[in-house]
């Protein structure tokens, strides 16, 4: 491979993250040269997707290496589960036919059964939704890499109110079907709805010209909406808490509901296999162009220089092999620090955690994808965003649900995140088969996250550094930054046309020229022919 590999490109991208693929597929994509490293042998980073087996690895990976704990720290894995059952030596992981009530008995897990089914677990490092009106589906649209992909709709949007989980009405037919709020209240809803999709913020003398230095609950209060309203628009549509900017709550609520109706009754997109896919469909798009692909291929070293023309070269040394590049794309987690200036912004780390149940939060006619956003439960607390998946994504096998929790850290993950696990789960283990309100735990991951995602320059114009994921919901702030870096780099060239599909492509080779003739039906001058 060593040997085969060119030592020269216009492009080297290093990580594959989602910020580097994106950049990588763009500059493949107009024809520059690109090669993109890895050092670890599968795609992603942490915007990765790991079946159970690989997940396992990447725990012991994180426990072993401070260098990776300095990236993912306070793991804290548990099993609520057997190891294996009595029976499970005669039929592992059998179901009973029957319940007594004339339905399939639940399956009982464990921990032996996890792992004879650990390739149909997909489980995200970075779970998150797309906005179906958002830039990266408009991206994968317009670029025709959406080929590559294929996604389901987030089937219901859920909050946490009065002490329970309550449905949020989404659109017009939810709110008039909802009984959650009356009559006068659903015309107060749609009235202050429509002047959100209104807001424009060119525009000075708008609706909430005078709100700039005021909170959304002040607004939404000025308007008289109820407690219960203002709950479902700051808390659930918003993803907002009480401190929340008012024009920040403004354009969030826009942004939720422009993307109504385009593919289902929620804004929402999940993709199959989780979020670790995207990633390689810019990947395989970057490849289709002439991007050359090498995992496993830690760097040792970078440094720069000024070429005879003047222009910076950088030159990366990896496994002995010294590589040369006009630009170098690089993951903060894999940037030397002398390259970076100046240094981020102090930011919150992040708290994620991972839940395996035998059932869905909250019980539904058919397999349920959810996005629930858990308001705070102190004011110390921050919101916390909970997504719930089933085997119809591809995340786990039949009879499971994958749930992820996402918020800002206040102390660590576990006691970020455990109260609010302890509201919609059942933690205590026992018996999987008794009919609980609540689903129960089987197995659960909590860990810590640095926040590398604020915005970062390099010392040098001809190094890009990639930031890593951030906390929100959405891949909003990484499809900027890659489009930010990739102008840099190609000043004045279109970011990302669209690719022809295969049928398209025309192979000069694959093309017979025959003789050059005159058609009876042209006329003498050379006119198309006629009809």
């Amino acid at each position: 491979m060593d040997d085969d590999l060119p030592t020269d490109f216009q492009v080297i991208v290093v990580g594959t993250g989602m910020v580097e693929s994106i950049v990588a597929a763009a500059c493949s994509r107009i024809g520059k040269n690109v090669l993109h490293l890895d050092s670890s042998d599968h795609y992603g980073g942490l915007w990765a997707s790991y079946n159970f087996d690989g997940l396992q690895k990447f725990i012991k990976e994180v426990n072993s290496d401070p260098k990776r704990q300095l990236q993912v720290y306070n793991l804290a894995e548990k099993w609520y589960i057997e190891k294996a059952s009595a029976e499970e030596s005669k039929a592992e992981g059998e179901e009973k036919p029957e319940d007594g009530k004339g339905e399939p008995a639940k399956k009982v897990w464990t921990q032996d059964s996890f792992a004879a089914e650990y390739r149909k677990f997909n489980i995200d490092m970075t779970p998150k939704l797309l906005f179906s009106r958002g830039p990266l589906v408009e991206l994968l649209i317009s670029s025709n890499i959406a080929r590559y992909a294929e996604f389901r709709c987030v089937t219901r949007v859920l909050t946490w109110l009065s002490d329970k989980l309550m449905p949020v009405p989404c659109s017009r037919a939810d709110v008039f079907a909802t009984e959650a709020v009356g009559i006068v209240e659903k015309r107060q809803l749609m009235k202050m709805l429509t002047s959100i999709v209104g807001y424009n913020e060119e525009e000075m003398n708008n609706e909430f010209k005078d709100w700039n230095d005021k909170t959304f609950k002040e607004y939404l209060t000025h308007k008289g909406l109820t407690p219960n309203l203002i709950h479902y628009v700051l808390s659930a549509i918003a993803g907002g808490t009480n401190s929340m900017p008012c024009l920040e709550g403004v354009k969030e609520c826009k942004k939720f509901l422009m993307s109504l109706g385009r593919y289902g009754n929620t804004p929402f997109l999940w993709p199959m296999y989780g979020s670790g896919e995207l990633p390689q469909c810019f990947c395989r798009l970057c490849a289709v162009f002439g991007g050359v692909y090498c995992l496993n291929r830690p760097i040792d070293k970078v440094q720069t220089k000024t070429a005879d023309d003047g222009k910076t070269v950088v030159t990366i040394d990896s496994k002995s092999k010294t590589l040369n590049c006009d630009h170098l794309v690089i993951g903060i987690n894999e940037c030397p620090k002398d390259l970076i200036s100046p240094e981020p912004a102090e930011s919150c780390d992040i708290s994620k955690a991972v839940f395996i149940t035998n059932g869905s939060i909250m019980k539904s006619d058919k397999e349920p994808l959810t996005l629930l956003r858990f308001p705070p439960l102190t004011d110390e607390d921050n919101a916390v965003t909970v997504l719930e998946v089933g085997p119809a994504t591809g995340s786990c096998p039949k009879g499971l649900f994958v749930v992820y929790f996402i918020t800002n850290k206040v102390k660590d993950a576990e006691s970020d995140l455990m109260p609010i696990a302890e509201k919609i789960f059942d933690m205590s283990g026992g018996d999987q088969t008794a009919d609980t309100e609540k689903p129960k735990c089987l197995w659960s991951l909590f860990y810590n996250v640095k926040d590398t995602s604020a915005p970062v320059a390099s010392t040098v114009d001809s190094v890009h550094v990639c930031s890593g994921p951030d906390a929100g919901l959405d891949f909003d702030r990484a499809v900027e930054q890659a489009e930010q870096i990739f102008k840099k780099i190609c000043p004045g060239q279109e970011f990302l046309p669209r690719a022809p599909d295969p049928e398209e492509i025309v192979f000069e080779d694959d093309v017979t020229h025959g003789p050059e003739f005159q058609r009876e039906d042209e006329d003498a001058e050379g006119d198309a022919p006629k009809e």
